[in-house]
């Protein structure tokens, strides 16, 4: 790449007609809407570099589960099995808390100079935008720092740069109170014996305390504490007896499944969804990495539905 045109990436401005983004809303499964900035092709080639030859071969720490090779919800989900309390804390806003001069230090503390990883931080961060209006010109307007967009492919891999001490401060007072301690991006989640339950409250003041300490805050709205007595969940995942799909999923993939046999695939796309064979497909597979016994045959029955033969597993 040239330098003019590295620097044209590179360049900050704080309202511009248009920027190196997409910009989109999803709506999260907890309610209201997650921005997406999607960098444009450039800049992801970029990105994808900067990604594979400098991020990905970095260590992370142990406690870390999220956007790392060999690692998943399930991973995430193991270590708190069959404990007798679970308690899931949210922290607020974190791509966002993960602003510019954070990234550039995570490439400082990978030995660049000042200049490559103010260049480096410039690539891999960017500002939330608003569009307004301005003397019959649109602008997108810079509404906030720079900081990790949620949409580029390097913002996971330096989210658990910049979280490095973080996972060992949390992993060390767990570990001293008789907690386990793991993160999946921005879920923290500890579990115990049921005996600790009366440690709930200054082991979550501990852990606001450190978040505080780190730069990050605590989301007081989605924490919750879950007792053996009731199902308890950590990604997604049921923990209680071993890593389980919630029992009403795997009830409605096996009815569709059924139903199917009867009246064909098609006739189960009741939401109407554009590729519902790779939709179930899907998953079916995320039921077979979480429980193998349940999700393989259920894969196996899909595959004879509809012709495909099977790969070796």
């Amino acid at each position: 790449m040239t330098i003019p045109r590295l620097r044209w990436l590179c360049f900050h401005t704080e309202a511009a007609p248009s920027t190196h983004y997409h910009r989109f809303t999803v709506p999260k499964r907890s309610g209201g809407l997650r921005r997406i900035a999607a960098p444009k092709p450039e800049l992801r080639r970029c990105q994808a570099w900067v990604h594979a030859h400098i991020l990905a071969g970095l260590p992370t720490g142990e406690p870390a589960h999220g956007f790392i090779t060999g690692r998943s919800t399930v991973s995430n989900a193991q270590p708190h099995v069959g404990q007798g309390v679970v308690v899931n804390l949210d922290v607020e806003d974190f791509f966002p808390t993960i602003t510019f001069p954070r990234v550039r230090g995570v490439f400082r503390r990978l030995g660049y100079s000042p200049a490559v990883a103010t260049l480096l931080a410039l690539l891999c961060t960017e500002c939330p935008r608003e569009v307004v209006a301005l003397a019959g010109e649109r602008l997108e307007v810079a509404v906030g720092p720079r900081a990790l967009p949620q949409g580029a492919c390097t913002s996971p891999a330096l989210s658990n740069q910049v979280a490095l001490r973080l996972d060992a401060r949390l992993a060390g007072m767990a570990r001293k109170h008789g907690w386990t301690y793991t993160r999946y991006a921005d879920d923290l989640t500890f579990s115990a014996a049921a005996d600790h339950t009366g440690d709930i409250g200054r082991l979550q003041a501990s852990a606001r305390h450190i978040l505080q300490d780190e730069g990050f805050a605590l989301n007081a709205r989605k924490g919750r504490v879950q007792h053996r007595g009731s199902r308890q969940t950590v990604t997604g995942i049921v923990v209680n007896e071993h890593p389980a799909v919630p029992r009403a999923e795997v009830r409605r993939l096996r009815a569709i499944l059924h139903q199917a046999r009867r009246d064909g695939l098609a006739a189960q796309n009741r939401e109407n969804r554009t590729n519902f064979e790779a939709w179930l497909r899907g998953k079916l597979a995320y039921l077979a990495m979480v429980d193998p016994g349940k999700g393989r045959p259920m894969l196996a029955e899909l595959d004879a539905l509809t012709g495909r033969t099977p790969r070796p597993r």
